[in-house]
């Protein structure tokens, strides 16, 4: 899976002053994915229970210097629960394209290695939610997969990672 990455008080202003009509980009000095834990849906996560679950399924782990990697939970054929690393990177926030530009190795269930590039760009929803539209260019063999998409970045909860670190399933 890829990653799906990074809210500021002067981008708040400005999706206030543009209206509702259409997504207000985001006017940034820095990156909005600050360092911990954070989870990308493709849909709005609104409750905290769809945060949680999110954070459950892929939640990433930020570092202050830009690097990330993503940890993924699968369930195994034996009702158990498999944790793995599926991507690693390092993002660096341009300031005048208002982007962060990731360097990204994306790990298969195979073992097989995707690597490449992102550019992930900050916008607002009306209803303030940040919005962070996706284009990787990664080498692969498929052109769709590098289709540009949205994703709504969410900050997950200590607790939530924790307990997700921690779940046992129960057995049939």
């Amino acid at each position: 899976m890829l990653r799906f990455h990074r809210v500021a008080p002067a981008g708040l202003l400005v999706a206030g002053l543009l209206g509702a009509a259409m997504p207000a980009r985001a006017q940034l000095s820095e990156s909005p994915i600050k360092p911990g834990f954070w989870t990308f849906p493709r849909q709005k996560a609104a409750t905290a229970p769809d945060i949680a679950a999110a954070c459950r399924d892929h939640f990433e782990v930020q570092f202050a210097d830009g690097r990330f990697f993503g940890v993924r939970t699968r369930k195994t054929e034996r009702n158990g629960v498999h944790r793995e690393i599926d991507d690693v990177g390092r993002c660096t926030f341009d300031r005048a394209a208002q982007a962060d530009r990731c360097d990204i190795k994306s790990i298969h269930d195979d073992g097989s290695v995707l690597a490449g590039t992102m550019e992930n760009k900050y916008s607002f929803e009306p209803d303030k939610t940040l919005k962070m539209t996706v284009t990787p260019k990664l080498i692969t063999d498929t052109p769709l997969s590098n289709l540009p998409f949205d994703v709504f970045p969410v900050r997950c909860p200590d607790d939530a990672v924790w307990n997700s670190l921690n779940e046992i399933p129960s057995p049939k």
